[in-house]
């Protein structure tokens, strides 16, 4: 799905270096650092600032505090038409530092226009209203606000993006069978008619850990859904609070 451990990029690193987005804010950088060599360009900027982005088909790995807003990047990237992107996991910058590989620290490097991709107008046009109007919190919910949003929002439609042999193995997020639709993210496009039909419908996601989720979520928001938001920690973090789980039951 698009990731990059942390070991795997430090050797990457060494032998063949990808084109290192950093879609933190200026003032986390200045607080902890970055790794070197990073673009700085703030997740709601990135479609604003193509021009300092390289050609299409140069691999680009995203990053950020945790491996949320990368995520949120790399979509937006791979939709304006870059080939090979992968976002940060492993706890993402923070999961750099706790692995003890180097970071740069000081005054952060100017950005230099390289104007090696010209993505379509449109879809930048897209881009932009999709990423500028990434909610306070970028989309997180935790299991714990699920829980009792579920219990006092009759409406909310959870979408379950996890494959099915993971439904019939490990069961699902108990709900009411009229608010829940399984759209496996390998489909999710494909199946797009499964889609709640209300572009304002208050929706969440959830996968196993918060990945695939999150990716469903931006992708939704780049069709023009507005209250969709990623379950974080997925249904592993839904189990391990105690949450009701339900047995998947094939259609």
């Amino acid at each position: 799905y698009n990731t990059i451990g942390i070991d795997a990029l430090n050797e990457m690193m060494v032998e063949n270096p990808p084109f290192l987005l950093d879609v933190r804010e200026p003032g986390e950088l200045t607080e902890k650092g970055w790794i070197e060599g990073a673009v700085n360009i703030p997740l709601r900027q990135v479609a604003d600032n193509l021009q300092y982005l390289p050609s299409f088909d140069t691999p680009i790995v995203s990053y950020c505090g945790s491996g949320w807003r990368c995520t949120i990047a790399l979509v937006a990237l791979e939709a304006l038409g870059w080939e090979d992107v992968r976002g940060l996991t492993g706890g993402s910058f923070g999961g750099w530092v706790e692995a003890g590989y180097p970071i740069a620290e000081g005054e952060i490097p100017a950005l230099v226009e390289l104007n090696a991709a010209a993505p379509d107008p449109a879809l930048v046009a897209e881009m932009q209203a999709m990423l500028q109007a990434v909610p306070e919190g970028f989309g997180a919910i935790s299991a714990d606000d699920l829980f009792v949003e579920q219990a006092e929002n009759a409406d909310l439609i959870l979408i379950d993006v996890r494959r099915t042999e993971e439904l019939v193995e490990n069961g699902v997020i108990e709900h009411n069978p009229e608010n829940w639709v399984h759209v496996p993210l390998e489909e999710f496009i494909a199946m797009k008619d499964m889609w709640p039909a209300d572009l304002d419908a208050p929706i969440v996601t959830y996968c196993g850990s918060g990945h695939r989720s999150t990716i469903a979520m931006s992708i939704l928001w780049s069709y023009g859904y507005t209250n969709v938001r990623s379950e974080r920690g997925g249904f592993r973090a839904w189990t391990e609070a105690g949450y009701p789980v339900a047995e998947f039951a094939q259609p």
